[in-house]
């Protein structure tokens, strides 16, 4: 008999085969990772899924509803969202121009008029938005104190109107652009004013509902003294959309020249009832104040407007001016000295500021009479005899005889 004894099998020492293979292939696994990190991540880590994108007509809706409500800042960001979206859609670019129009920006409003006419330069309702533009930057220009370049902002928007109306000549806002680039105050502007009256009657003949044939047909009216025929044509324009301040103050500035200031204040009262922000609208309450002797009410709004547009000329003036009647001369000074530096040239209506120009200096140190004296006879070369100016000749005498 044979007896077989197997013998017991000896404990492995280590990692088995297998647990070696699994680790070579994890290591491999991981070094292909590390080595193809972007193609992993795209593949185990899924691109979230975009947003749906929105039209650049959605957006000109959104506009148009924001520009309904008078959210004018809204609408100008929702309209230029749009034109950035479809460079290419210029009746997107039309309300954008209007809107910085209307909201006081006339350089970005030439930007994009620009742009919009190199896209479609067959278009009139383009180039009359550009004459809109070019007769606010006018309006600015001449008000900060640079009337040359005024004159050049105001020769462009008639061309530009003009342009709108050959290509259509029932464009009634073109035909009342041109009427605003003509209406200008002063002599030298009035051998125009039969022709910006004949292109203002066209512009409300072809568009009696048209508020923009209604304002500058106003404003001619205005230059030519017919107060009471500018006061209707305001009123019709008002009562097409009463949401334009310019109309407002329009027709303030009339009441003031018929002599009914309350009613003017009132009316000015009605234009920051929709443009808080409006200087014009500040300037004009202020003004109105000033001329009833009011003058720490008068100084509050000016000062406000000042704020509003440091650089309306008249503002400074005539805060400098009610600075003045409140015998605050330190600061009338520094409000006047800017205003006559813009005026340049004393006239019959400017010289009341340059008057008191010279007073204030020989009020607060008789010592500066020479300077005084020459502002008074500079007002005096062009307004002979200017009580005021004789005046002030008389006190600095006076001073020196005292010294």
């Amino acid at each position: 008999m044979v007896i077989r004894r197997t013998l017991p099998r000896r404990a492995r020492k280590g990692p088995s085969c297998l647990t070696w293979f699994l680790l070579a292939v994890i290591a491999l696994l991981g070094l292909f990772i590390v080595r193809n990190v972007e193609d992993v991540r795209t593949v185990i880590i899924p691109e979230p899924t975009p947003e749906p994108t929105r039209s650049a007509t959605s957006y000109a809706a959104t506009a148009a509803l924001y520009q309904r409500d008078g959210e004018y800042a809204e609408a100008i960001q929702a309209f230029t969202t749009a034109v950035q979206l479809d460079v290419t859609r210029v009746e997107f670019y039309i309300p954008l121009i209007e809107l910085l129009v209307l909201t006081r920006r006339p350089e970005e409003a030439i930007e994009w008029a620009d742009r919009a006419i190199l896209l479609e330069p067959d278009n009139d309702r383009v180039w009359a938005a550009l004459a809109a533009a070019q007769i606010a930057y006018g309006q600015r220009l001449s008000s900060s104190g640079y009337p040359t370049d005024a004159t050049l902002a105001y020769a462009s928007a008639e061309q530009a109107a003009r342009r709108a109306i050959a290509i259509n000549p029932q464009n009634a806002t073109a035909w009342a652009y041109v009427t605003g680039a003509l209406a200008r105050p002063g002599p030298e502007h009035a051998r125009r004013y039969l022709e910006a009256q004949e292109a203002a009657d066209m512009a409300v003949t072809l568009e009696p509902n048209n508020p923009i044939a209604h304002r500058y047909r106003a404003s001619i009216l205005e230059l030519q003294g017919y107060y009471t025929a500018a006061m209707d044509a305001y009123l019709a324009g008002i009562s097409i959309n009463p949401n334009l301040p310019e109309l407002h103050i329009g027709l303030a500035y009339n009441y003031f020249a018929t002599q009914n200031i309350p009613l003017a204040i009132r009316t000015f009262e009605d234009a920051l009832a929709i443009d808080p922000d409006n200087a014009d609208a500040y300037n004009g309450i202020g003004y109105m104040y000033f001329l009833i002797g009011e003058y720490p009410r008068a100084e509050e709004y000016l000062a406000r407007g000042v704020e509003l547009d440091p650089e309306m000329v008249r503002g400074h003036a005539q805060l400098g001016a009610a600075y003045f009647r409140n015998l605050n001369y330190d600061d009338a000074i520094e409000r006047l000295e800017y205003a006559t530096a813009k005026y340049r040239t004393p006239n019959a209506i400017n010289a009341i500021y340059f008057n008191m120009l010279g007073l204030a200096y020989n009020y607060t140190d008789p010592g500066r009479c020479p300077e005084a004296n020459a502002i008074f006879e500079r007002v005096l070369e062009v307004v002979p005899d200017h009580p005021d100016a004789l005046e002030g000749l008389r006190r600095c005498r006076a001073a020196v005889l005292d010294q």
